[in-house]
């Protein structure tokens, strides 16, 4: 897991934040999505992928808790000028959402080449994640 600065690029005109691959997206996305939160309520994730994603919230905030079978961690995501990097085999689980959370993820694989795991799968974690 690693939070990577996103460049946010402001004027008159508001905010304008690009992802592009191996700038501010340490790998190829493949799929792109929106999760949408009205209100509070039942954690998201609770599982770890075969694949890498990238989250970051576009509005609202959330807590992601990680664990890589080793330790554990909780970030705190509530802007866009930053993303969270969750390598392939980490746990995530999604909680503590403000009302109308929007958040864009970021995966490096379709979602149909995805595995899910309901715990940490170090075995997929590749040893050169940057800090």
């Amino acid at each position: 897991m690693s939070l990577l600065p996103q460049r946010v690029h402001a004027d008159a005109r508001g905010e304008l934040v690009a992802f592009e691959e191996f700038e501010n997206v340490p790998f190829v996305p493949k799929r792109v999505f929106v999760v949408k939160v009205d209100a509070p309520g039942p954690a998201r994730g609770g599982h770890a992928n075969s694949c890498d994603e990238l989250i970051t919230v576009l509005s609202g905030a959330v807590t992601v808790e990680v664990d890589n079978g080793s330790e554990r961690a909780t970030v705190r995501l509530a802007g866009h000028d930053e993303a969270l990097w969750i390598q392939g085999g980490i746990l995530i689980r999604l909680c503590g959402f403000v009302p109308s959370t929007i958040l864009l993820v970021c995966a490096s694989e379709r979602y149909k080449d995805t595995q899910h795991y309901d715990e940490a799968r170090p075995d997929l974690m590749r040893a050169a994640c940057p800090a």
